[in-house]
């Protein structure tokens, strides 16, 4: 039962060896229970056995901790701080609802107005390590094309990447760890290995 992933708890193991013993006997004579410390006999006549406190784990979690991934995450811990990155993207809105003056009614008592602005975000993919470096990031427009003049100020190493939402997908995160993670990260790992967070990309 102990390679199943459920071991018979001690307390239980008199009761299932009195009920073993019950169905073996070849007579017709009362088998006697086991006594309080015939479970203590019983693992000192089998030294291949130990007794061992464990705690509950809920079935779920438990078979999400299989031997192979908790075998991974301990090599992982050799990964140095400065090779270990957390990605993550924000959003920008150009265009945001303001208040402006007008004249009504002293009466009136609405202090909001209704009004037809487009809201548009551009979003910028991010990335540090746990050792306090940070790449250069990538600036998404709402665009199917980027235009040059959409960047007044000079700002060497940034790169940028269009879509129509303005948000990230698949294909720009995949342009990301191209253009972006590898170069800015590869020289600095040294051919050892580095771990990339991330959330919800595919």
């Amino acid at each position: 039962m102990a390679d199943l992933g459920n071991p018979v708890r001690i307390k239980y193991l008199p009761s299932l060896a009195f009920s073993i013993a019950r169905r073996r006997s070849t007579t017709n004579k009362a088998t006697k229970p086991p006594n309080k410390k015939w479970a203590q006999a019983f693992q000192k006549r089998h030294p291949e056995l130990k007794s061992r406190r464990v705690r509950a784990m809920d079935w779920k979690r438990h078979e999400n901790n299989i031997y192979d991934k908790i075998i991974h995450y301990s090599e992982l811990q050799l990964i140095l701080p400065e090779n270990v990155y957390n990605m993550d993207e924000t959003g920008v809105m150009l265009c945001m609802l303001g208040s402006v003056k007008v004249l009504l009614s002293k009466d009136d008592p609405r202090d909001y107005r209704g009004a037809g602005v487009k809201r548009t975000m551009v979003t910028a993919i991010e990335c540090i390590s746990a050792n306090g470096r940070s790449l250069l990031p990538m600036i998404i427009w709402p665009a199917t094309t980027h235009r040059s003049n959409w960047t007044t100020f000079p700002t060497p190493g940034w790169h940028y990447a269009c879509s129509e939402s303005g948000y990230t997908d698949s294909k720009i995160s995949l342009e990301w760890l191209k253009r972006v993670f590898d170069p800015q990260t590869k020289g600095q790992a040294n051919q050892k290995p580095r771990v990339l967070i991330c959330d919800g990309f595919s």
